[in-house]
């Protein structure tokens, strides 16, 4: 089996890897960082049999990088491999070509069963219930912004600048452009002043 994982977080990418060999020892596994790199093993590489797609990729859009795989590899089980979403977003990307959503805060055992199951080729959903989880007084915002968004948000509210951002969490500045401009658009703010005060706002509102 051939296996292609899209993720920026490096342990993260460890951690799948390492379950999925637990499973079978016959596996071609491929890792990319950024959806340009997946671009170029999808475009000169055979075709894949399990793709792990991550939703918060730092310099692509979840429909358009699903339009790609489908055009390179159109057989493949695409799986979205992200941290837990509104039920509205898992249907918009199973309806662009996702056939399987496993959550990155899943326990042991159900990614051990997921797992299982995508090794199979079978199709794997939590359960509805978990798909419609909402985190504790979290904003509708803030559901759309993944944990790294949201050090970057924590950082700018410190008013620190891209290059000084970019240097603590060890990106370049232009993948925190990309973050920037998608925070930007999911908490429909237009500069980086009110992105600050929406989340000093939301840090209030919070802890009263």
């Amino acid at each position: 089996m051939k296996i292609l994982i899209i993720d920026p977080q490096f342990f993260t990418r460890a951690g799948l890897i390492n379950l999925c060999t637990g499973f079978s020892a016959d596996l071609s596994i491929f890792e990319c960082p950024t959806f340009e790199l997946a671009t170029e093993y999808l475009q000169h590489s055979d075709q894949y049999n399990l793709i792990f797609l991550d939703m918060d990729l730092p310099d692509a859009e979840i429909r358009p990088s699903l339009a790609l795989i489908k055009k390179y590899a159109p057989t493949a089980h695409v799986v979205l491999f992200c941290w837990s979403r509104p039920m509205s977003e898992i249907r918009q990307a199973l309806s662009a070509g996702v056939r399987s959503y496993l959550p990155k805060d899943a326990t042991a055992e159900d990614a051990k069963l997921a797992i299982r199951a995508l090794m199979k080729n079978d199709r794997y959903l939590p359960d509805e219930s978990r798909l419609n989880e909402v985190a504790p007084r979290a904003s509708q915002a803030e559901s759309f912004l993944s944990p790294r968004q949201l050090e970057i948000m924590q950082l700018l509210a410190q008013g620190l600048s891209n290059k000084e951002i970019a240097t603590i969490l060890g990106i370049t500045e232009g993948t925190i452009r990309v973050h920037l401009s998608a925070i930007f658009k999911a908490i429909k703010v237009s500069n980086r002043t009110e992105a600050t005060l929406w989340y000093l706002l939301r840090q209030k509102r919070l802890v009263s």
